[in-house]
């Protein structure tokens, strides 16, 4: 039979058990997390890179296409580089496309990635789920539930495409030096 003082510690060390167990799980969740969604992925008209850092994903807007505006697109902006002048914040459209975060609150939950991706072509924001399928980078953005989105793919950028490679000299070595990534398609 177990004394008050017995009692008290063994409901103490269960209570504590118990409240860790949701951390621990957490834990374990994510280091068994989907490595394969890092690294340089591109469309026809951007490359980005996404990485793990402060416990989320992030993906970093590294190179575009059309990296300023052209006269056709506006007479008084032409030759400049591009801003997110779709943000609906003020305070942020003097930011440059390139160097731009444009996720936020990713985790790795049910087996895959899902957060927030800022669209700056659109100035919108949606919620989004992110996953490694058939050699591409699938994020589905979308708000309300999946099923009222749209599913970008992206291709990793050592497939060496040619409009990859004119991005891909627009991107400073340096930015890439930590990264076991190929900056050029020879």
């Amino acid at each position: 039979m177990l004394n008050m003082g017995q009692l008290i510690t063994t409901c103490l060390l269960l209570g504590m058990i118990f409240a860790n167990e949701p951390a621990t799980a957490a834990k374990a969740e994510t280091t068994n997390i989907d490595h394969a969604i890092f690294g340089l992925w591109a469309s026809e008209g951007s490359i980005f890179r996404t990485y793990f850092e402060d416990d989320t994903v992030k993906g970093e807007i590294m190179a575009l296409r059309e990296p300023v505006y052209t006269a056709e697109e506006s007479a008084e902006k032409a030759g400049q580089t591009r801003m997110d002048d779709n943000n609906p914040d003020p305070t942020l459209t003097t930011r440059t496309i390139v160097g731009l975060n444009i996720f936020s609150d990713y985790e790795f939950k049910d087996g895959q990635w899902q957060g927030v991706i800022y669209d700056p072509e659109s100035g919108n924001t949606y919620q989004s789920k992110m996953k490694f399928k058939a050699d591409l980078l699938e994020i589905r953005g979308y708000i309300g539930m999946p099923m009222f989105g749209r599913t970008a793919k992206f291709k990793p950028v050592a497939s060496c495409t040619e409009e990859f490679e004119v991005m891909l000299t627009r991107i400073e070595p340096a930015d890439l030096a930590s990264n076991d990534i190929p900056i050029s398609c020879d």
